[in-house]
């Protein structure tokens, strides 16, 4: 997973993820953008970060310094990088499936993953913690 990540952000913002063994994805929850993948196999793919990630990772995406980086930009940043992720995700499955549109969770009250036991991944890159989760379902929040 860590290579399918890495397949996107590489070329496009220079960061490749490795499985990060600490496993604390808790830590990584200050917002997480959610697409779900409807079908006969329906799947929800989820990415979220701390606050320091999503600054880092929109900088990157955006070309700009860490400062200039706003809570729209951050938003912009999680989704287009889910949609991409799910979409590599659903060509190494062979699955003829149609993506939905990515959602942003934000805020205390939002669930960072569904209540039922996801598939979570811990990636790490260059300080920058990014939490991977799959979720067999389409996962209602």
């Amino acid at each position: 997973m860590a290579a399918l990540v890495s397949g996107v952000t590489q070329t496009m913002l220079g960061f490749t993820f490795v499985p990060d063994a600490s496993k604390h994805h808790e830590q990584l929850t200050w917002r997480t953008a959610v697409l779900p993948i409807a079908g006969e196999r329906p799947l929800t793919v989820g990415l979220s970060s701390d606050q320091h990630g999503c600054s880092k990772l929109s900088a990157a995406m955006f070309a700009c310094p860490t400062e200039q980086v706003d809570q729209n930009m951050m938003n912009d940043a999680l989704c287009e990088l889910v949609n991409m992720t799910a979409g590599l995700l659903k060509s190494v499955m062979s699955l003829n499936q149609a993506l939905g549109l990515p959602k942003i969770l934000a805020g205390p009250s939002a669930p960072a993953v569904p209540s039922a036991s996801p598939q979570v991944i811990v990636l790490k890159a260059d300080a920058l913690g990014l939490a991977l989760w799959i979720y067999e379902g389409v996962a209602s929040s």
